[in-house]
Order: structure tokens, then C-alpha cells, then sequence
């Protein structure tokens, strides 16, 4: 539904500590340029608050639309409106919440696995189960493995990408994607390897996990950090062709 509110509720909504944990980089330069548009234009959309009084002290924040509101209190007095009319939603759980600011998104900048990451990380503790995965994998992408893609990472520890957008992050089998990311990491790191390696080794230790084969983690490394050294992958281009490479230098006697 649509309410008006005052400039003076709109600065309140826009303190810091009200501000939605994944959504409170607020840049300046797109402040400016939204002020621009709404000094030449006027509000060519509505801001969209939430209200999360159901399960958040906080009453209502701001769930799309933050740069614009930021925009319109910075304008000039004589510029400023005193009142302006918001899309008002209310929410029953933060789930909801998110799903919302992800759709929302993606009808202007598409979400990538990292927002998604971020989001379930920062606001999504009402589901604990689920959080503890969320917790650990931010962990992993933010302090350990620094520098793996954030959607190589949810390929490796999660079971589906779909449940990981969707707040329900299930892990396949934690110690085998630990390995699995950790000699990752050593092939970026050490070796400047990029998507395709990662995703060839990805695809191989998965054939492995699903052939109930085993993996001997050290012979592994110690085989493609030999072969690498080796240059022996210079003329490979695609993932598939650096799969069956890892699968060649893992078996060779």
C-alpha cells in the first residue's frame, strides 16, 4: 500500500543502525546522480519500506530505494520536499525480506552469489540451522580462501545453488569440499589458475565423489603441483580438457 511520510522519518529510517545490515554502502556518487534525477524529473519511482515489526525492534526500514531517500534528505531546503509517498510492506519473516530486496535487485542490477552470501549471513539468523552453513561458508570466502570466487564456493560446499538463494544452505560433505577448496586455493594462488582450472578440478573430484571413488588429497597435490610446475597444462583452454588433465596426472603411474 502507498503512505506519505515526512523528510524528517525518512532522515530517521536512514541512520545507520536502521539501516538493513547486508544493504548500509551507501554510495555518494550515485547519491549525487540521484539528485540530479530527482531535481530534473522528480521521483520517478516510490521508495519501498518494509514493515518488519514482526520479528525486528527496528519497526520499518528502508528495503529498496536507500540512495534515493539518502538523495532527497541531502537536497537543499528549498528544494526538499516536506512529504513524499512510499510503498509500505510488511513482513512476517526475514525471509521475506530477502527474497523481496533479491527480486527487486535483480529488475535493476542482478544479484550475484556473493549478495545472496551476504545477505542470509548478516540478516538471516532466525533459522539457525541453516545460518551455521551460512556462517561457515562466509568465513571461508572472506578470511580463509581469499580470492576464490564466491560462486566457485557455493558450487563446491553446497547442494544446490537454488537452496542457497533461498536461505536454505545444505552442505554435500564439508571435509571432501574443504580439500576440494583448499587445493583450489593453492592452483590460484600459486599457480595464477582461473575459472576454467578451478571448474576442470571441480568437475573431476566431483565424478570422483559420485563414482564412490576415493581421493588420495596429497598424491593429488603433489602430482599437479609437480605437473604444473612442468608447465605440462600450457596448451589446455577449457574446463573440460583440464578435467581429464587432472584425471591423467592423478592415475599416471
Amino acid at each position: 500500500m502507498t503512505e506519505t511520510i515526512t523528510t524528517k522519518q525518512l532522515e530517521n529510517f536512514l541512520k545507520e543502525k536502521n539501516l538493513l545490515e547486508f544493504n548500509r554502502t551507501i554510495s555518494l556518487k550515485h547519491v549525487e546522480k540521484m539528485q540530479r534525477s530527482v531535481l530534473n524529473c522528480g521521483l520517478l519511482r516510490l521508495p519501498v519500506l518494509g514493515d518488519v515489526s514482526a520479528f525486528d525492534k527496528r519497526g520499518v526500514v528502508i528495503v529498496d530505494g536507500q540512495h534515493l531517500c539518502k538523495a532527497i534528505t541531502l537536497l537543499n531546503p528549498k528544494d526538499r520536499p516536506k512529504k513524499i509517498d512510499v510503498i509500505l510492506k510488511k513482513y512476517n519473516t526475514k525471509r521475506e525480506v530477502i527474497n523481496d530486496i533479491s527480486k527487486l535487485n535483480n529488475t535493476q542490477k542482478t544479484w550475484n552469489d556473493e549478495n545472496y552470501l551476504d545477505a542470509w549471513y548478516k540478516y538471516g539468523k532466525e533459522d539457525l540451522e541453516h545460518w551455521t552453513n551460512y556462517s561457515y561458508l562466509y568465513s571461508k570466502y572472506n578470511d580463509v580462501f581469499d580470492g576464490l570466487p564466491c560462486g566457485f564456493l557455493v558450487d563446491v560446499y553446497s547442494v544446490s545453488k537454488s537452496g542457497f538463494r533461498e536461505g536454505t544452505l545444505e552442505f554435500r560433505d564439508k571435509e571432501f569440499s574443504d580439500k576440494l577448496a583448499q587445493l583450489s586455493y593453492k592452483l590460484k594462488k600459486d599457480y595464477n589458475k582461473g575459472s576454467f582450472a578451478l571448474q576442470g578440478l571441480r568437475f573431476w573430484a566431483f565424478d570422483r565423489l559420485n563414482s564412490k571413488k576415493t581421493i588420495d588429497w596429497e598424491k593429488l597435490n603433489s602430482r599437479l603441483s609437480w605437473a604444473l610446475k612442468n608447465n605440462e597444462d600450457i596448451r589446455i583452454q577449457g574446463r573440460e580438457d583440464f578435467r581429464d588433465f587432472v584425471s591423467n596426472t592423478y592415475s599416471r603411474v
